[in-house]
């Protein structure tokens, strides 16, 4: 059985590749600063986003993202654009992409 982790890197770049084909320029790939950790940085035109991977071993989920990963996240993606300046006139999206057995990943734009 694949553990939790490599599950988790597997859905990464099922989600990378998703996104390639919708042509998004890939940037970053769990990217860590002082905030935390976010999965997927990419770029369409002129939008930047960050994009949480969630992957499940079932179809049941409590909570998907608590408020506590949001602001994690959101503070993350602060701290990288002050630091990235380039992208400081691009639009900024947060996405969730969800990776469940035997389903086609689902994609929620504008997740927060």
């Amino acid at each position: 059985m694949i553990s939790s982790y490599n599950l988790g890197i597997l859905a990464e770049w099922l989600i990378i590749a998703r996104y390639s084909v919708r042509l998004y320029s890939f940037i970053a790939h769990r990217m860590r600063n002082s905030a935390g950790e976010i999965d997927i940085i990419c770029t369409k035109g002129q939008v930047i986003v960050f994009i949480e991977v969630k992957a499940r071993r079932s179809n049941f989920d409590n909570t998907i993202c608590n408020h506590q990963q949001i602001t994690r996240i959101r503070k993350s993606a602060e701290l990288y654009l002050y630091y990235n300046r380039q992208y400081s006139n691009f639009d900024v999206r947060f996405d969730l992409a969800i990776v469940r057995p035997m389903q086609w990943p689902l994609i929620i734009e504008n997740a927060w």
